[in-house]
């Protein structure tokens, strides 16, 4: 067998192998940068969001309770009506008629009873003089009552025909916008067909939005309780946030909950009251809804994409003094805006990182520098 020189071995290999040497090992890379918000308390109110829905105040078909035809349109549509305002006049030709012809048969019936009543009044003087008998008499007070029944119904066909007249005038029943309208003048109308025309109350504006069974009844017993402490119930402030992402300028206020539970969901409609003056808001527009809970408190936030979430619960990571990272588990309350509001786990001043934060580790040391602008942050 061949014998192998190791002299000779150990010079092949320091040929073949000239990067090895102890002079070549690459250099540590270097920190990785982060940005960083500290945590500093700030004006938080307390606010809840949920999808909501506009609904008029009132909103009413207007249709004819008589039958005529039109002869008078006193409005345009899409255009804001006031109360009693004249929307439509019906031909009243006909109705006037009819009331002064039931108004001559109420003054024949008016005749009648007087006359019956005189029968009835020398009837009872003569019976006991016995020039008539009491059967002739029953019959003088029959014809007296049949008098009277007849002089109400005189009466009552009079006031049918005074309403009919006065439906010949058909007015907005509130203050609102009038709608489309299928009818026009010389159009015969009747109450069996459809609607002349619809009315819109916009102000106030209702807006529908649905919460939890729970969280109704929270909100019940923390009034209750500070009201058996002498205390102020909580007050709930409303913004609406339109489709568009716009805040709606001015602020609502709750007007009162339903009085029962969907059984299939589990939640309650609550509805909330917004001042509508230039009519912006239309029937029928989502958004979103900000139910705020009493008044704003300082608070500590941080912002959302700081926090992490794993098996052990949400966590960030915090730089320290020497601008290594120290991972800290946080307990989160609701959110505020593009910011969670912090329970525990942090303390003010404490420097949070917000970009950079997807390949950190317990220790690590970084070049932090505090961050100019939070991702997704928005102005109203």
């Amino acid at each position: 067998m061949r014998r192998i020189d190791l002299r000779h071995l150990a010079w092949v290999l320091v040929a073949v192998l000239p990067g090895c040497g102890p002079s070549d090992v690459p250099p540590p890379s270097a920190p990785p940068a982060v940005e960083y918000k500290t945590v500093e308390p700030e004006a938080v109110a307390l606010t809840s969001e949920f999808v909501a829905r506009t609904r008029a105040t009132e909103d009413t078909e207007i249709r004819p309770r008589i039958t005529g035809t039109i002869i008078e349109r006193n409005f345009e549509e899409g255009q804001a009506v006031e109360k009693d305002a004249l929307l439509f006049r019906i031909d009243p030709r006909p109705y006037q008629a009819a009331l002064e012809s039931a108004g001559a048969d109420l003054a024949n019936a008016t005749s009648a009873l007087e006359v019956a009543e005189k029968n009835l009044a020398r009837g009872e003087e003569l019976v006991p003089q016995g020039f008539i008998s009491p059967a002739e008499l029953d019959k003088l007070r029959d014809e007296r009552n049949r008098a009277q029944g007849s002089l109400q119904a005189a009466h009552a066909a009079v006031e049918k025909a005074r309403l009919d007249l006065d439906f010949t005038e058909i007015r907005a029943p509130f203050a609102g916008r009038a709608g489309r309208s299928n009818y026009s003048i010389g159009d015969l109308v009747d109450p069996s067909g459809g609607p002349l025309v619809t009315l819109v109350q916009q102000d106030p504006m209702l807006v529908d939005f649905d919460i939890d069974e729970q969280s109704l009844a929270q909100a019940m017993r923390n009034n209750q309780e500070r009201t058996a402490q002498g205390l102020e119930p909580i007050h709930y402030t409303t913004r609406l946030r339109l489709v568009s992402g716009e805040l709606y300028p001015l602020e609502g206020e709750i007007h009162y909950a339903n009085n029962r539970i969907n059984s299939s969901t589990g939640t309650i409609t609550v509805t909330a009251s917004f001042s509508n003056p230039d009519g912006r808001l239309l029937p029928g527009q989502f958004g979103r809804i900000l139910v705020q809970r009493g008044e704003s408190q300082m608070r500590l936030t941080i912002p959302q994409p700081s926090v992490l979430e794993d098996m052990q619960g949400r966590y960030v990571y915090v730089v320290a003094d020497d601008n290594t990272v120290t991972r800290k588990n946080v307990k989160l309350g609701p959110r505020e805006g593009v910011d969670w509001v912090v329970e525990e786990g942090l303390d003010e001043g404490e420097r949070v990182v917000v970009n950079g934060i997807q390949k950190l580790r317990d220790g690590l040391e970084v070049v932090p520098s505090p961050i100019a602008a939070t991702p997704y942050s928005e102005t109203d």
